[in-house]
């Protein structure tokens, strides 16, 4: 009898103690931060502000190289075969600095989307990193939907991420 209450006893400690270690667990959805977050929203405006000028200037360059292209075909039947010769050179060296230039564009945008979001990370981690302190949380974990598979909303501390990072900028 003594070895079933010391066990009834022992099995409550340890229901105890693993509910206490899960209270220190926190999940933060990084992906609905970026989103809802005044911060990330800018991050994003900003992106979309610098490939519209990335667009425009890609549409500049084709215009013009179609123009020279429609002008080159019209003048075909009327040009030498040397002077036809050098023109579809010409043209062709337009269109490789054309693909140069969507090539440049693509890798310039990856690299200023990755700028973006490290910076945006690095302010949503320090957010995290001073949650986690005062709260004296032990792990706080990434709410991904490929890893976790259920999480209770108690321990998702994502919309007080969002509000803080909101405060700290309209503070600024």
């Amino acid at each position: 009898m003594k070895y079933v209450i010391m066990s009834l006893w022992a099995l409550t400690l340890v229901g105890i103690s693993s509910v206490a270690r899960a209270e220190s667990i926190a999940l933060v959805d990084t992906q609905l931060v970026l989103t809802q977050s005044i911060v990330g929203k800018a991050a994003r405006s900003n992106l979309e502000g610098r490939v519209k000028k990335a667009q425009a200037k890609l549409a500049q360059s084709k215009s013009d190289f179609d123009k020279q292209r429609g002008e080159l075909e019209k003048q075909a039947a009327v040009l030498s075969g040397t002077a036809l010769e050098a023109k579809k050179e010409a043209l062709g060296k337009k269109q490789l600095e054309l693909q140069r230039l969507y090539q440049d564009t693509q890798e310039e945008l990856a690299k200023a989307n990755e700028q973006e979001l490290v910076k945006v990370i690095k302010e949503i981690q320090a957010v995290v990193n001073d949650l986690a302190k005062e709260r004296k949380y032990t792990f706080v974990f990434e709410k991904d939907r490929q890893t976790v598979l259920y999480s209770s909303d108690r321990i998702d501390i994502s919309s007080e991420v969002v509000k803080i990072l909101d405060k700290k900028k309209v503070a600024l």
